[in-house]
């Protein structure tokens, strides 16, 4: 059979500078003449969590469109990460300032994209400038210990169970101590039952208490009706949590900018960290951006 594209792939690690670290991503590039349908079976066949595929845009520098094994995902934000990093290795995208400005289309709209330039260590900081956040339903604590395997006693209380959305919605449930994280037996079948009726996309985990003394809290994140059972670092959470973070006080705002660092994917062997900047007040949160680096692992072509 004649193959009629040639298009490069590269398999690249978010939120991460170390190779195996962080939240790996398939990034193809030059997608355009790709059909839907096409699109799904490369995601299939790369077998990891996301597939991006970067597109061009006629209000955007650039369109992504994001592919689990299973469905399209309308946002992922460390196959952003990722597809950024993939553009500038493969000179796509010029870095000459100290910030180069980006617009991005998703199927959630268009985001605007900063690449911090880093000549010492060559690992160009990517940051997403996500919605402001929505606070949305809460829910039943007991329920949602139990579906983790944790007690009521585990659940950092009075804070709510709560959705928070900057883009994605994602379920927050605070914890008291690292070894309330550690304790975390999920009961798949349940969390799946719970989102049937559910507004959020993913479940957040997340202590104060963490694994490094740099990081401000260390998060778990679970998605098992989407077939991601475990995320290793998710950088849509990370904007919801840092502004659930402020909005309830958990963290003080300083100077109307709060700069939060969350570890993430150690218990997946992949340990990672998100950036998450916060500008406001727990009375008003003006603005939210998520940033991270990132290495490829592998690059190659992909024969369609």
């Amino acid at each position: 059979m004649k193959r009629r594209y040639e298009l490069t792939t590269m398999q690249v690690d978010a939120f991460t500078d170390v190779p195996f670290g962080g939240n790996p991503a398939t990034v193809v590039l030059g997608a355009d003449p790709l059909s839907e349908e096409t699109m799904l079976k490369i995601a299939r066949e790369a077998s990891v969590r996301e597939t991006v595929f970067v597109t061009s845009s006629k209000v955007a520098d650039f369109r992504f469109r994001f592919m689990t094994p299973k469905q399209e995902i309308d946002f992922s934000g460390h196959s952003t990460i990722a597809a950024f990093h993939a553009l500038v290795e493969e000179g796509n995208v010029e870095i000459i300032q100290d910030i180069t400005m980006l617009s991005l289309e998703t199927n959630t709209g268009v985001l605007q994209i900063e690449i911090v330039k880093n000549e010492t260590t060559g690992f160009h900081e990517i940051q997403i400038t996500h919605d402001r956040p929505q606070f949305l339903r809460t829910y039943d604590p007991k329920e949602y210990a139990e579906a983790l395997g944790l007690s009521l006693a585990d659940i950092l209380s009075p804070n709510p169970i709560q959705t928070v959305s900057t883009g994605t919605p994602c379920l927050m449930v605070p914890v008291t101590t690292m070894k309330s994280m550690g304790r975390i037996k999920s009961d798949w079948n349940r969390l799946k039952e719970l989102r049937t009726d559910a507004d959020y996309v993913s479940v957040n985990v997340f202590s104060r208490e963490g694994h490094e003394v740099t990081s401000d809290a260390h998060s778990r994140n679970f998605a098992p009706a989407l077939g991601v059972y475990e995320d290793p670092v998710s950088g849509a959470a990370a904007g919801c949590m840092g502004s659930y973070l402020v909005n309830y006080g958990i963290m003080d705002s300083v100077n109307r900018v709060t700069s939060i660092v969350i570890e993430q994917g150690h218990f997946l062997d992949r340990p990672g960290k998100t950036f998450v900047e916060v500008r406001g007040s727990s009375n008003e949160i003006e603005q939210v951006k998520v940033s991270g680096t990132a290495v490829t692992v592998m690059k190659g072509t992909l024969c369609v």
